[in-house]
Formats: C-alpha cells, structure tokens, sequence
C-alpha cells in the first residue's frame, strides 16, 4: 500500500468528519493510486494528523466538469470553487473513502521527534518505511 501525508484547513477536516466531505479538490494531479491511505495534517492553528483515508478514486477534469460531478461532495460555495480553480484548465478531485479519525491526534512536535526538519507538506509527501516519519504512523 501506498502511504502520504496531505494538508488539509481545518474547516474542510472538520468537513471529511463529519461525512459531508468526500472529495477533496487539487489544483494539480496526485499521483497515488486508489488504495492508498492518505494521513490528513489539519493546518494551522491546529498543527495535527487527525485522521487517515483512503484513496478511492482521481479524477482530472475541467473545473467545471469537476463542479457538475462533485460539487456538492467537494463541501465550498461555487464561488470559492471558481476562485480556487480560476484559471485552471484542469483540476483533481479526490475521492476519500474509509475515514478513520485517529485514537490519539499526531501534533507538529511529535512529527518533529521522528524527522527533525519536518515541514507540513504544501502538496503531499510519500511515506514509505524507510522514512523515520513512518514509525510515527505504524508504531
């Protein structure tokens, strides 16, 4: 399986907990197959992995074919759909499937304790067991 850390605002975490957000918007292509379990880092002011998901399906599309599909899965008004994807010919959505909110929250410090210079990735970052970060996740 393939493993990877994602960065998430806090209001659209709160969003996949709740079960209202199932598709998370990208303006670039992730390249993981489904499958893959994706660790949600919330952003600041939060600071912590919460939960992990699945990747269930990418799909690359113009935005407002992506709109048309999942807008309502996606959990922003079409306004600030349109701002995030100006000038875009296409973006990803991400299907998210098998939630799981961790027993015990994962803060910035502690990612820090496995890899000194840990930075929240702007994108994704692989995880793989030949990373010290890794044990933080399967310990």
């Amino acid at each position: 399986m393939n493993d990877a850390i994602i960065s998430i605002r806090p209001r659209h975490v709160e969003n996949i907990l709740s079960g209202n957000k199932t598709v998370e918007l990208r303006t670039r292509s992730i390249n993981l197959p489904s499958g893959s379990r994706l660790w949600i880092y919330t952003t600041l002011p939060v600071g912590k992995i919460k939960l992990s998901t699945e990747i269930d399906f990418v799909e690359v599309l113009p935005p407002k074919a992506i709109w048309k599909k999942y807008g309502k899965n996606i959990c922003i008004p079409k306004k600030e759909f349109d701002e995030y994807t100006k000038d875009r010919e296409l973006v990803a959505a991400i299907g998210l499937r098998n939630i799981q909110p961790l027993e015990r929250d994962i803060c910035l410090d502690t990612l820090r304790k496995y890899e000194e210079n840990f930075q929240p990735p702007q994108f994704f970052s692989r995880l793989n067991p030949d990373r010290a970060l890794y044990s933080a996740f399967y310990a």
